[in-house]
């Protein structure tokens, strides 16, 4: 059940959305009330959101858990990584991105919780400790890892039709429409497979360092670039932020001819199909051995990363947090520093050169470790004995308390 909190204002960028605290609070507060008994509030992000609902938690007695993730910390280590961040200019930058603020909202949030959740990172606790300023030995009961989950029956639905049409069927559904966009290219770039990438069209996502990374070099001779996400016909101040820089990259009038399709958002099972067609590819419009990019700055886990994986497809994606912890470097994928385009168009290289050669058997292995470790199914086991225990806790002090009156 999806809760809607009306805004009387226009979108704004996420970073200049913080004014709009009040309102958010008085809709979650509405929300909450009306929705009568709520045991848990769970937090995801450290935004503007989080902020308010943290508020309306405190006020209505609601114990919360909250998802800890270095952000924007693992942002901030990217940036200063790549040299586009430095002590000298962290000031002006943060003026806009309220890194400073931020940070410490998250470790706001995390006190106040009733239980914490975190990401699986190849150097979690370290890097809990490092960044965020917290002690997973400290109170171990009061923190668990959960991996976020895939749902398979949508994946493996997927695969089955991009399988019937690799083989001769014809394309109807999602795969037509995907089929229309790929009619609009040149017939030579319909011999190409497809680079495919699924996200926000958020600066964090990096869609425009990718287009750049794939425009600027010999990618747009190998493969066409499929963009999926975004509002294209009323885009926020974020994604037209990410817009402007795509079209500084490659005008529009070249997108067609170059072989840059962009879709906006589709659903989760228009996707799913679109990337199985990546792998399979379409006869006469897309050759297979297509590959999925994650170029984001930064993923905390990847859940799109793993979807693509769960279609056999290979992927390319950032080399920390999430994604490190279950990409089989030079196996299932390519791990890269992605805020460089130069290094994120290499490793684009070498995962379409293996794509395009024998089966070795990685889409069978990356579909295996998403069903065994990364399904929708195992992450709920793992999420509702916590909400269980907050919740029994909560009403244990309650009646502590009322005893005590």
């Amino acid at each position: 059940v999806y809760g809607r909190i009306p805004l009387s204002s226009p979108p704004v960028g996420s970073a200049a959305a913080w004014p709009l605290r009040v309102g958010v609070r008085r809709g979650i507060r509405r929300l909450l009330r009306a929705a009568g008994r709520v045991d848990v509030l769970h937090l995801r992000m450290a935004d503007v959101g989080s902020l308010a609902a943290a508020d309306v938690a405190r006020e209505l007695g609601i114990p919360t858990v909250f998802t800890v993730a270095p952000d924007p910390h693992s942002v901030i280590a990217s940036l200063e990584r790549s040299g586009t961040l430095t002590r000298k200019d962290f000031g002006p930058v943060d003026l806009t991105e309220h890194f400073w603020f931020r940070t410490h909202l998250v470790q706001s949030l995390a006190a106040s919780a009733a239980h914490s959740v975190f990401f699986p990172r190849p150097q979690l606790e370290r890097d809990m400790r490092a960044l965020v300023g917290i002690d997973m030995s400290s109170h171990p009961e009061r923190h668990t890892v959960v991996a976020e989950g895939v749902d398979l029956e949508v994946v493996d639905r997927a695969v089955a039709r991009a399988r019937q049409v690799a083989a001769g069927d014809e394309p109807v559904g999602a795969l037509a429409e995907l089929a229309a966009l790929l009619d609009a290219l040149p017939a030579e770039r319909r011999r190409l497979p497809l680079l495919v990438t699924v996200g926000r069209m958020h600066r964090i996502k990096g869609m425009a360092t990718l287009v750049r990374a794939w425009a600027d070099g010999p990618l747009a001779d190998a493969a066409n670039l499929l963009v999926i996400g975004g509002d294209l016909e009323h885009p926020s101040l974020d994604e037209r932020e990410q817009l402007d820089r795509i079209r500084a990259a490659l005008p529009p009038a070249q997108h067609a001819a170059r072989g840059l399709l962009l879709t906006g958002h589709r659903s989760n099972d228009v996707a799913a199909e679109w990337l199985a067609a990546a792998r399979f590819g379409l006869p006469g419009r897309a050759a297979p051995g297509g590959v999925y990019v994650c170029a984001s700055l930064k993923e905390e886990f990847g859940l799109a990363i793993l979807e693509a994986m769960a279609t056999g497809l290979l992927v390319v994606a950032p080399d920390s947090g999430g994604p490190a912890t279950y990409v089989d470097d030079d196996d299932t994928g390519f791990l890269t520093e992605t805020a460089d385009p130069a290094k994120l168009a290499t490793a684009t290289e070498r995962a379409l050169a293996r794509a395009g050669g024998a089966d070795d058997g990685a889409a069978e292995r990356a579909r295996d470790l998403v069903a065994e470790r990364f399904t929708i199914q195992g992450m709920a086991a793992k999420l509702a004995p916590v909400y269980e225990s907050v919740a029994h806790s909560e009403a244990e002090l309650q009646r502590a308390a009322e005893l005590l009156v």
